[in-house]
C-alpha cells in the first residue's frame, strides 16, 4: 500500500465536502469513525478516528451496541486495505 493513503483519504474527504465520516478497512476489520485532522497533532503514518466503532468483515453493520466502541483509535496507514467516505449514510439496526 502507498505511503500517502492518509493523504489520499483527507483529499476524498475534502472533495466529498468535507466529510468526516469514513469506514476503513483492514484486513481483518471494518471500522466506522470519524476523521480527526489536525495538522499539528497529526502522527505521521497514523489514522486517527474518534467515535470509532469496530467490526468484523462479516458484520453487516458496525453500529450494534455488542460492537467495542472507541473514543479515539489510532490505525496504522500500511494496515488500510480501503476506505469509504460515508457521508449522512447510516447504519440502522
Amino acid at each position: 500500500m502507498s505511503s500517502d493513503m492518509i493523504e489520499k483519504i483527507y483529499k476524498v474527504s475534502e472533495m466529498a465536502g468535507g466529510i468526516q465520516e469514513v469506514v476503513i478497512f483492514t484486513d481483518t476489520f471494518k471500522i466506522f469513525g470519524s476523521l480527526v485532522n489536525d495538522d499539528k497533532n497529526n502522527m505521521k503514518h497514523v489514522l486517527t478516528l474518534k467515535n470509532a466503532s469496530v467490526c468484523k468483515h462479516t458484520d453487516e453493520c458496525s453500529c450494534s451496541i455488542d460492537s467495542p466502541m472507541y473514543e479515539w483509535l489510532n490505525i496504522y496507514e500500511e494496515k488500510i486495505a480501503a476506505f469509504s467516505i460515508l457521508g449522512y449514510q447510516s447504519c440502522a439496526n
